[in-house]
């Protein structure tokens, strides 16, 4: 029996990679600013575990609205290409949370009714 995720677990934001924390802006990595391009966040990436000087700790890097589509865009493509539901069959649930991230970059009045 195979066990079924529902949908609306799936945080796409969550999904997304990013810098290691000592390798970025202390602002950045407390969160103040787009982890990627140090705009003002709008969205939480999420809580992330590291290791700071041999201890585990906890940081929630968050981003702006454009560097979370553009890098779901980039995380979805390389998703579909490994992932076996989204290869043969329907989009998995995964694919849908980051397609809806990524598409959200474009402005309401450019996207087509039936997206």
């Amino acid at each position: 029996m195979t066990a079924v995720m529902h949908p609306g677990f799936v945080r796409a934001p969550e999904l997304l990679p990013v810098p290691r924390p000592d390798r970025i802006h202390p602002e950045q990595a407390a969160g103040r600013v787009c982890v990627w391009c140090t705009a003002e966040p709008t969205i939480g990436l999420g809580t992330r575990m590291t290791t700071r000087l041999g201890a585990v700790v906890s940081w929630a890097p968050r981003a702006c609205q454009p560097c979370a589509a553009r890098e779901a865009a980039r995380v979805l493509g390389i998703h579909v290409r490994s992932c076996y539901r989204c290869c043969v069959h329907d989009r998995c649930p995964d694919a849908r949370a980051l397609r809806k991230l990524a598409d959200s970059r474009s402005r309401p009045e450019d996207r087509r009714p039936d997206r």
